[in-house]
């Protein structure tokens, strides 16, 4: 089963959104029937005793606020990218000079391969 762009759960928010609470909250029970009916669709890769439980790991990690679950990833990797089309997707741009940027502050003088600042650490 498809999760990502699933065709029913668009559906459910456009309905929600226009106001027809009522069909969408039946739409929306009716995705949740199919996930549950599809199995394991769990993408992580890690052995995790959290696995396919998003419950659990979503909510851990909230908690530690240190980065995403992997089903996340695309979803916020492709407004990311959107965002970054602003700016005629320069953000890696960015990142690298900022990085040459700190490693120089640091003391780096750019004078070997390997890391952004060039010390040959990275």
């Amino acid at each position: 089963m498809q999760i990502d762009n699933n065709e029913l759960a668009i559906l459910q928010d456009r309905l929600d959104r226009e106001g027809f609470k009522e069909e969408a909250w039946k739409i929306k029970q009716e995705f949740l029937k199919q996930v549950r009916e599809s199995g394991d669709h769990c993408p992580c890769r890690e052995a995790c005793p959290h696995h396919g439980n998003c419950f659990e790991c979503v909510t851990i990690h909230r908690g530690h606020r240190d980065h995403l679950p992997l089903c996340m990833w695309d979803m916020v990797n492709e407004r990311l990218a959107a965002l970054s089309h602003m700016t005629e997707g320069s953000l890696r741009d960015y990142e690298d000079r900022k990085a040459r940027e700190e490693a120089e502050a640091e003391g780096c003088g750019g004078c070997c391969e390997g890391c952004a600042g060039g010390c040959g650490e990275g």
